[in-house]
């Protein structure tokens, strides 16, 4: 039931009135009218020709996928600032109401979370909502358990009505300990798991967890998230954390979150696995999977907002947060199983199809939604922020409905002043999204179904429906014969074969019998799952390990991943030859070569040799190979002890360099994991000598990458300076300056020099930081400039800025920012000119390390130079243009103007020359973001378009941008497209401007119409 009290209520309403939040009050208005026409005739759908060959559907204030409707089925006073959702097992919902975000309610900042439990009708209309339980503290998510729900509110909460009466009387704390943060990063996304347990990100807070009803020891969850199981009240690290918010299963228990700018990341290797092999290297488990990159392209249709932290991430994910599942009961059956992330800044629900890439998934866009979002909405205000598949096997999707959704953390603080932060939190929203032709409401009610009913619904179509029946099952623990579920394992689908065996293990009733018969079933899925209770019970491993061992020849990539990481948990003789194979099988597959390392029992020596002996005659994955071989070697010294530190050694003298790969690398990667191993290990100072002759002879006599990694090994050991250490860092001097020699060459000469001191090599490593070096040889130098400290660096750096081509300025930056001792020289340049402020394009991160994190007098410095909002020199300017442009633009003269004063250097569809940035599509562009940069081009400056000069030997002058360098070249772009190469043996001096290529001044050619006419082209064209 819906009831709109007042009109403040509408969606835009609030911000209607509050004419300094947004300029453009037109435009406000206007979208206020098109929601208003959305609440009084939601099933009026026009048809939008798309340009990816399918009609989209409008509805109201929503853009959507055709074979969709939405529906609206709860709104302010039933529910307010809604963030998760869950279902009892009766169909009641309970929602997650953040109503102290961002700070807490009132002055104090207290907890103001609370939970609404809302109950429908037969035909699915809110009947009630009632305030179930309140005074949390950031609620974030909550799941059904038993006659209650367990929620995330900084801790782990189950809350339970005792009475009837519709509010939660009992208050249990089940796990305590979680470091909170910004409210995104806390605890959330809890969800039951085929295993019977709760899992739950942790957001990357960390923090020591503990049961106060458990004498258990705490558990510290460093970068993992966690599971809890209710049947034992153990909690367990699970993965390693994506940092974000949220989490889901798929049908077949693989799992999915996002965070921020990596909108889709698979959770891959578990945390014990990695674990278990001392010296396994650093790696982000969970991983991102979209072939469409981090940070990718959205398709929003609401108007532009400014990015005021942020203006790079304007039309790309960067605030994704709350996933869904399309449910098996779309009657649309190409979107079942489609994975949903929302952008909250960006107004829209996103959705990937999800495709096998061995042993892992791979993410990517639907075919009719190349360049459109699943839904999309023109409310500024609708801020998606999860969905939850209901009993009627529809799609619950929550809007929070904020003004100000970006956490007042990350926002300048000049520019907060200007913001309502808290607008929209007396507003929320909920919707069905269901099938098109899919009109009735069916709950289904499983609170009172019998075990055999329970049974019958594990391949239920609805995600939910299956999973409610899994989680009611294990929860009574009824005493029950075990013919429904071997019926279910030896004839049913594929989901009803997982749920059955998955929930005989909870129920304590799995017999060796079932997991073989699920290890032989024809669907590599229940394969995968009869592997993982497997590996709970090491009761059966010694009669279950020849057919685990025999399918390392399985024909499915995920099953043999699988195998690889469960033969880690039994130490068997055989197990060996398993993983070889594995290995070579997939070599290919960059996580299933990790999954064998991780259960590497033994030093993996004999498996280096083993790869040796494999390696192909052929080219055929030659890549491959030699990266899996580099790894293995890195892995057979990374836990250097007493026990294999004679291995080691005998491994050094008998690489046999006549090998069909390159020898050197896998020599490197064997030095270099020894030097880790060394510095974990605390070796006696007897046995680190051992080591002494072998490296000696291997400084005589390798390359200078060898000599390199030697070198590096013989410091991490306290070894005394090698013969030859200083005849070679002479010798590197001049092959690093010698541009006859080959790049590669130079380069392993530079590498070498970053042993050397900063005294003994740093003014050569600057000489080399010019324009006239390739750019390999300059990006090379930077890397070794980068290990010294001294603030000579950040001087020497400074003072060829001006030579620095664009390439390479990003990283100089981070160089500059990583230590403090480089902060104050960089401040200073500032200060006298020496770097224009607007080529450095620092973020706001950036900007804020200078003004708050660096020491005091860079602190009081970096204050005065600029804020944290993005500084202009223009600022006067800019802000009475601002107050002058009209609320719409005339698209016609926009054109004309665009042809007239931008087309000789920037291209927008199919006119102009593109010389500076493309100008099509600037639909996600602000009209404020626009105007900023059209009349202070040099506010910041993309290196990529920083004009430079250079001055050839035969006294021609040239400017542009640099379009394209090569080792011995490089290429000016200028206005109207003209373009010159210049050898690099011709240049005289090659320099940077330190401007953008735009000139200033274009207020003077037009008035604050015709600019908001060019606006608005600009933010049309196509």
């Amino acid at each position: 039931m819906v009831r709109f009290q007042s009109p403040s209520m509408m969606p835009l309403i609030g911000r209607v009135m509050d004419q300094s939040f947004h300029p453009d009050i037109f435009t406000m208005a206007k979208h206020f009218w098109n929601l208003l026409s959305f609440y009084l005739a939601a099933a009026c759908v026009l048809p939008v020709q798309a340009s990816d060959s399918m009609a989209f559907t409008e509805t109201g204030a929503f853009r959507h996928h055709p074979s969709i409707r939405i529906e609206l089925i709860a709104a302010e006073p039933d529910v307010v600032d809604p963030v998760a959702l869950c279902f009892d097992a009766s169909g009641n919902m309970y929602v997650v109401e953040m109503r102290d975000y961002p700070y807490g309610k009132g002055p104090s900042g207290s907890p103001g979370g609370t939970i609404r439990k809302l109950t429908f009708d037969a035909s699915g209309n809110v009947s009630a909502s009632h305030l179930y339980a309140e005074r949390l503290s950031f609620p974030t998510s909550i799941a059904p358990y038993k006659d209650g729900v367990i929620i995330a509110a900084g801790d782990l909460i189950f809350l339970r009505d005792t009475d009837g009466d519709h509010i939660a009387d009992v208050r249990q704390t089940l796990l305590t300990g979680f470091n909170q943060g910004v409210t995104d990063s806390n605890l959330s996304g809890l969800r039951w798991g085929l295993d019977g347990r709760l899992h739950g990100v942790n957001g990357g807070n960390n923090g020591i967890i503990y049961s106060p009803q458990s004498a258990a020891d705490p558990l510290a969850l460093r970068n993992a998230d966690f599971a809890w199981n209710p049947l034992t009240g153990r909690v367990s690290r699970t993965y390693h954390t994506g940092g974000g918010f949220g989490l889901i299963f798929d049908r077949f228990g693989r799992s999915f979150t996002p965070h921020n700018i990596n909108h889709i990341l698979q959770r891959i290797l578990p945390v014990k696995a990695m674990e278990r092999f001392p010296g396994f290297p650093s790696i982000k488990a969970t991983s991102s999977i979209s072939d469409h990159g981090g940070m990718a392209r959205i398709y929003p249709i609401s108007t532009a907002q400014t990015r005021v932290n942020h203006p790079e991430q304007a039309g790309y994910f960067s605030s994704s947060g709350g996933m869904g599942l399309i449910p098996g009961t779309f009657t649309h059956g190409s979107l079942v199983g489609g994975v949903l992330v929302c952008d909250v800044v960006g107004n829209l629900v996103h959705r990937d199809v999800m495709y096998p890439k061995g042993p892992i998934l791979e993410a990517r866009r639907a075919p009719e939604e190349q360049s459109h979002e699943f839904i999309a909405s023109r409310d500024l205000a609708f801020r998606p922020v999860g969905l939850e598949t209901g009993p009627d096997g529809h799609l619950y999707l929550m809007d929070m409905q904020r003004g100000v959704i970006e956490h007042p953390d990350y926002i300048p603080e000049q520019i907060m002043g200007n913001y309502r932060i808290r607008e929209g939190a007396d507003r929320g929203r909920i919707y069905r999204v269901a099938s098109v032709d899919e009109t009735s409401y069916e709950n289904t009610n499983l609170a009172s179904a019998t075990h055999e009913e329970l049974v019958a619904h594990l391949g239920h179509e609805n995600d939910w429906v299956r999973g409610t029946a899994h989680r009611l099952i294990v929860e009574r623990q009824a005493t029950t014969n075990r013919s429904s579920f071997k019926e279910a394992i030896a004839s049913g689908s594929i989901t009803s074969k997982i749920h059955a065996l998955w929930c005989m293990n909870g129920l304590g009733m799995t017999h060796i019998e079932d997991v073989q018969l699920g290890l032989n079933d024809q669907h590599p899925e229940v394969r995968v799952q009869s592997l993982k209770i497997l590996e709970k019970h090491p009761e059966w491993w010694n009669q279950a390990w020849p057919v685990v061992q025999s399918m390392a020849q399985d024909p499915d990539a995920e099953v043999r991943f699988h195998i690889a990481l469960i033969l880690g948990c039994h130490p068997h003789p055989d197990n060996e030859a398993a993983l070889i194979q594995i290995l070579i099988t997939d070599i290919q597959y960059k996580w299933s070569r990790r999954a064998v390392y991780t259960s590497l029992r033994k030093n993996p020596t004999r498996l280096l040799y083993k790869l040796w002996q494999a390696y192909p005659d052929d080219n055929a994955g030659h890549d491959y190979w030699n990266d899996c071989i580099n790894e293995v070697a890195y892995l057979t010294t990374a836990r250097l002890d007493e026990q294999n530190i004679a291995s080691f050694a005998h491994l050094l003298s008998s690489i046999d360099t006549g090998q069909r790969f390159t020898p050197s690398n896998a020599l490197m990667a064997l030095l270099d994991g020894a030097q880790m191993g060394a510095i974990r290990a605390s070796l006696d100072k007897g046995i680190r000598k051992t080591l002494k002759t072998p490296l000696e002879n291997l400084a005589d006599e390798s390359n200078n990458s060898v000599k390199r990694s030697v070198w590096k090994l013989s410091k991490a050991l306290g070894l005394n300076e090698l013969p030859g250490f200083k005849n070679t860092l002479k010798s590197s001097l001049i092959t690093a300056k010698d541009n006859t020699k080959p790049l590669s060459v130079r380069t392993e000469a530079i590498a070498l020099l970053g042993l050397g001191t900063f005294h003994e090599v740093g003014q050569a490593l600057l000489e080399l930081l010019n324009g006239l070096e390739p750019n390999k040889i300059q990006k090379a130098v930077i890397s070794q400039l980068g290990r010294y400290s001294e603030k000579e660096v950040a001087q020497g750096i400074l003072s060829q800025w001006r030579e620095i081509g664009p390439g390479l300025r990003p990283l100089i930056i981070q160089t500059l920012l990583r230590r403090k001792e480089f902060h104050l020289p960089l401040m200073n340049a500032i200060e006298n000119g020496q770097i224009a402020l607007g080529e450095l394009n620092l973020d706001l991160e950036q900007r804020r390390l200078l003004r708050k994190y660096s020491s005091k007098e860079v602190k009081e410095k970096a204050t005065s130079l600029f804020g944290d909002e993005e500084y202009s020199n223009r600022k006067i300017l800019l802000d009475e243009w601002l107050t002058r442009l009209p609320a719409k633009g005339n698209l016609t003269k926009g054109r004309q103007l665009f042809i007239e004063h931008c087309a000789q250097c920037h291209q927008s569809g199919n006119l102009g020359v593109e010389v500076g940035p493309n100008l099509t599509d600037m639909s996600h562009r602000s009209v404020e973001d626009l105007a900023f940069n059209i009349l202070d081009p040099n506010m910041a400056i993309n290196p990529s378009f920083v004009a430079y000069e250079a001055e050839t030997k035969d006294g021609e002058f040239l400017s542009g941008i640099v379009q394209s360098e090569t080792p011995e070249s490089v290429t000016l772009l200028s206005a109207q497209g003209m373009r010159r190469e210049v050898a690099r043996s011709n240049l005289r001096h090659f320099r940077s401007g330190g401007l953008s290529l735009m000139p200033e001044g274009l207020e003077e050619l037009m008035t604050p119409s015709e600019l908001r006419d060019l606006i608005r082209f600009l933010q049309t064209s196509d």
